[in-house]
């Protein structure tokens, strides 16, 4: 019914006196040698082929991401795989106040987030002052066909209302509601007399059913404020607060500031909730410079709290011109590691030829008392684009690390951009 819908929405959109078409066509290949399940040498050559595409018409437009994948170099069971990212019909101003868009679509609307094959409608009133959202559609599997169940079981529905008096604050909430079914399975129990018998176990659906508060404000260009709120109504409880905090120092320097407390995101009634689960309060602090358009510097600190123990996060890194290095340092509770990474673009005869450079190296332990493990790792590329709508690009990769002595992988993709206006009805 959904996908008749939007053939049907295809149809109304390019009856219309002018169509304008644009996408991007991707062809990648994905090459390396690994191990199967027996651990015997297994050599894996990837194909990839990404489709994106808009096509418009007036108000209404139709939009598409698809990818299609298949190993040329092994023999895959689930060869070859077809995902849909992305297959809706928009239709804007409605009656002059809402957007109506029907299909597979990601939802973000405050406290939800996930793929829905469904619909979503977003209204605007009070001279776009007040946002409101409301959505509803069947969870999309992880192998994103076009296979569905029906949303009882398997849905998520919800909404959001935003309201924004000035330009320099909004204060929004919004509510979620989600399930995600389980297939039955066959086990081995024990009867009444001790024998065995097989029998059939139906698991009650995943459940989550969150509402949250989100709020943020500008002070005179100089001070961010964001402040975000969740409820879990299955745990009875707050499930997260977060509060982030950017002051405009100078025009150069930023300094900020962000608190993070969370549960974990468990859903009620999975294996995973029958276990004690405990939060973490997370404070971090930074510094950004940026005195040129090219050149940008950064310091981050975080310091992670558990139950009976904490750990710490350093980041330091910047850019500037083509070049870029990161370092980076945890230490605590949750495993010490000292990493940099660096990456360099030197782009060539008026950027129709671009080298490219990377090399990290990362230094890694559980506890303080374990003996490290290093990770070494590189990559050299060059990106050739003649024209603005073709690009080529190669990279080969190697890393060293304490599983593989020599982990050598080609990487080699294309892409076709195209506009298009046309008059076909």
């Amino acid at each position: 019914m959904l996908l008749r819908t939007i053939i049907a929405l295809c149809v109304i959109s390019l009856s219309a006196s002018a169509q304008l078409f644009n996408g991007r066509l991707t062809t990648s290949l994905y090459g390396f040698q690994g191990t199967d399940t027996a651990l015997a040498k297994q050599t894996y050559m990837r194909a990839y082929e990404n489709i994106y595409l808009t096509a418009g018409s007036g108000n209404v437009s139709f939009n598409m991401n698809a990818m299609v994948s298949n190993d040329f170099g092994s023999s895959l069971v689930t060869d070859p795989e077809l995902r849909i990212s992305s297959l809706l019909v928009k239709v804007r101003k409605v009656g002059g106040l809402a957007d109506l868009s029907v299909g597979r679509q990601f939802i973000y609307a405050g406290a939800a987030y996930g793929l829905i094959d469904g619909t979503l409608l977003n209204f605007r009133l009070w001279d776009d002052k007040i946002f409101v959202t409301g959505f509803g559609g069947t969870n999309v599997i992880h192998s994103r066909d076009l296979k569905s169940q029906w949303i009882g079981d398997n849905g998520m529905f919800g909404g959001q209302v935003v309201v924004a008096p000035s330009e320099q604050g909004s204060v929004g909430v919004s509510y979620v509601n989600k399930r995600k079914i389980r297939k039955p399975y066959n086990a081995v129990r024990l009867d009444s007399l001790f024998n065995p018998q097989v029998i059939v176990v139906n698991s009650l659906p995943l459940a989550e059913e969150l509402a949250s508060f989100d709020a943020e404000y500008e002070f005179a260009g100089r001070v961010f404020v964001q402040a975000k709120t969740e409820f879990d109504f299955d745990k009875e409880d707050l499930s997260k607060i977060q509060a982030f905090t950017r002051i405009k120092a100078t025009e150069c320097l930023n300094a900020t500031v962000e608190y993070i407390f969370r549960e974990p995101r468990v859903a009620y009634n999975s294996i995973f909730s029958v276990f004690n689960v405990n939060s973490t309060k997370e404070l971090e602090g930074g510094l950004e410079y940026r005195p040129t358009a090219t050149t940008f510097f950064f310091a981050r600190f975080a310091n992670v709290e558990y139950v009976d123990e904490n750990s710490q996060r350093l980041a330091i890194g910047g850019t500037y011109d083509l070049v870029s290095a990161t370092y980076t340092q945890n230490f605590g509770y949750a495993g010490e590691l000292n990493g940099i990474s660096l990456y360099a673009a030197y782009p060539m005869m008026e950027r129709v030829l671009t080298p490219t450079l990377g090399l990290g190296y990362a230094s890694f332990k559980h506890a303080k008392e374990d003996p490290s493990s290093t990770v070494v790792n590189a990559n050299i590329g060059v990106v050739y684009r003649p024209v603005q709508t073709f690009s080529a690009d190669v990279q080969l990769q190697w890393m060293q690390n304490p599983q593989f002595s020599n982990d050598v992988r080609l990487f080699v993709k294309c892409t076709y951009w195209f506009n298009e206006k046309m008059n076909w009805f």
